[in-house]
């Protein structure tokens, strides 16, 4: 036992933190000392067989879950007693009455319910719905991709015993029962934030019951014990605790230390988020942001992109190609050292503002501050005396001005913004964290390491075994390696350029549609 603000509180004990994204699972080791241990990490195809549609193989994802835990358990002294279970947001199965999946997981880039989302976006039952649910109306949310299924897929509708997600995908493997936590149940637009359970509206509008959801359990529970035949396979300690944990969003707040309400975290992976720590639901009167649940006093607020780093691997692509496409291509595993050395080379050249030339960043459309689906990206300004290095710097500063465009809404709806903790590959670029911190005039804590949903899981696992106070001391333990100020000159150019970036966003819209438009019609030529 040990004391900490006149409290006595538990050691904490060694952490079994397991991450299943969108791409991969990870399984961490933390000890009591916040000191990573042990990884292991195990990748899965994300599936597109269609256009629009985002899919993985729920058998995949399993099997991959219990590699990487055999790996990382390989070879380890002591096997942890306590698992905890950060899952990617929005994901979607359908299950049969054998327990059995009949449709593959659709994940939150499926876009397949864009036409049920902008029905419901222009109806006044929308904002009633995100009101009480805090989850925007947009393809990726569970709600819509619902009525995808009621409207295209009847025969499925009509036979599904359940809808599951990732984490109640796992859970039942581990424990034999249909579970989910409230912090991704909050992310389904099926979940009512005041009441704490299943909003009968939502689940009207799209035509499931409470029956069909699986069973809402908190955060912090310490579910049952794993099935005896699991810990065999697994090799892990029959009396292990699965704390159920939350969210990869929520935990990846925790990881950075962003808990205090204005204390924001921003993360530029593949794509991009902003999100702050609030004590009590803080609902956007147009819907703009997301409100999810993380424990009975702590929601995150915020909003995602859709254009981060993707955006960087299809201009390395263009740019970077030398003879075969394969040869000029940089791996994803090489992108964050090798382009982002030969682009802060190339970037620093130009001077702020890329001699007057934009970029729209919406070449995968655009959730926050949005909400569309239709939207696509476009260069403005392009002149001859333009090279490589503007079209780079173009790209990073769009990505930057659109996350300023979110953090503005946070401001307004939670308050001033005292403190920014960067995290994700971006922060390997020093040009890029130096664009974003001028751009929103703001100095950037950036971490020394980068296990973010992991370690939030381990500091959310400390805090339900009461080995820590609360979930405010993970900003004690996570510390910042350097801050990146802004310079005062530059944040003045960023002003007159971000305002010049909304003018060309309101110009922008109204052709997109007509491009779509027109896109569509050549298809069949």
């Amino acid at each position: 036992m040990g004391k900490q603000g006149g409290r006595l509180v538990k050691q904490r004990e060694s952490i079994l933190s397991v991450d299943v994204g969108t791409s991969s699972v990870k399984v961490t080791i933390f000890n009591g000392e916040v000191e990573l241990v042990r990884e292991s990490s195990i990748s899965y195809p994300l599936l597109q067989t269609q256009s629009g549609f985002a899919e993985q193989d729920p058998q995949r994802i399993l099997e991959a879950f219990h590699q990487a835990i055999q790996q990382v358990l390989s070879g380890s002294e002591n096997c942890p007693n306590v698992m905890v279970l950060s899952t990617a947001m929005h994901s979607l199965v359908a299950i049969d009455e054998f327990n059995k999946p009949i449709t593959q997981l659709v994940t939150w880039a499926d876009q397949r319910a864009e036409g049920q989302a902008s029905q419901l976006r222009s109806s006044s039952q929308g904002n009633s719905l995100y009101q009480r649910t805090g989850t925007p109306i947009h393809a990726m949310s569970p709600l819509l991709k619902l009525a995808w299924f009621r409207d295209n897929e009847p025969e499925i509708f009509e036979r599904a015993k359940l809808w599951a997600d990732l984490k109640s995908l796992i859970l039942f493997d581990l424990l034999g029962e249909w579970l989910i936590d409230e912090s991704l149940a909050s992310a389904t637009g099926l979940y009512n934030l005041l009441t704490r359970d299943w909003d009968q509206e939502a689940m009207r509008w799209c035509g499931v019951t409470r029956e069909q959801l699986p069973r809402l359990v908190r955060t912090t529970n310490i579910l049952g014990c794993i099935r005896p035949e699991l810990t065999d396979q697994l090799g892990i300690a029959e009396n292990i605790r699965v704390v159920a944990g939350a969210s990869d969003g929520a935990l990846a707040n925790l990881g950075v230390g962003a808990v205090y309400p204005g204390s924001l975290a921003i993360s530029i992976g593949t794509s991009g988020a902003v999100r702050g720590m609030v004590n009590e639901p803080k609902l956007d009167p147009h819907g703009r942001l997301f409100c999810y649940h993380v424990d009975k006093s702590h929601y995150i607020v915020g909003g995602p992109i859709n254009n981060g780093g993707i955006l960087l691997r299809w201009l390395q692509g263009i740019l970077l190609e030398r003879g075969e496409p394969s040869e000029g291509l940089i791996s994803e595993s090489k992108l964050t050292r090798t382009f982002y050395e030969l682009m802060s080379q190339g970037v620093n050249k130009v001077a702020p503002g890329s001699d007057g030339l934009f970029c729209l960043p919406y070449l995968t459309g655009e959730r926050a501050p949005f909400w569309r689906e239709d939207l696509s990206g476009s260069f403005w300004g392009l002149k001859l005396n333009h090279n490589r290095d503007h079209l780079v710097r173009a790209v990073l500063e769009g990505i930057c001005y659109q996350l300023n465009s979110v953090v503005e809404l946070l401001t307004d709806l939670t308050g001033p913004v005292s403190e920014i903790r960067a995290t994700g590959g971006f922060t390997k670029s020093e040009v890029w964290l130096k664009i974003l911190a001028d751009v929103l005039g703001k100095s950037l804590g950036v971490l020394e390491h980068a296990q973010g949903s992991a370690l939030g899981g381990a500091f959310l696992a400390w805090y339900a075994l009461g080995q820590i106070n609360s979930l405010e001391e993970c900003a004690e333990l996570v510390p910042i390696a350097h801050v990146e100020r802004p310079d005062e000159a530059r944040i003045v150019r960023y002003q007159d350029g971000y305002k010049l970036f909304k003018e060309l966003v309101i110009l922008g819209d109204k052709a997109y549609l007509k491009l779509q438009e027109f896109a569509q019609k050549g298809e069949s030529l």
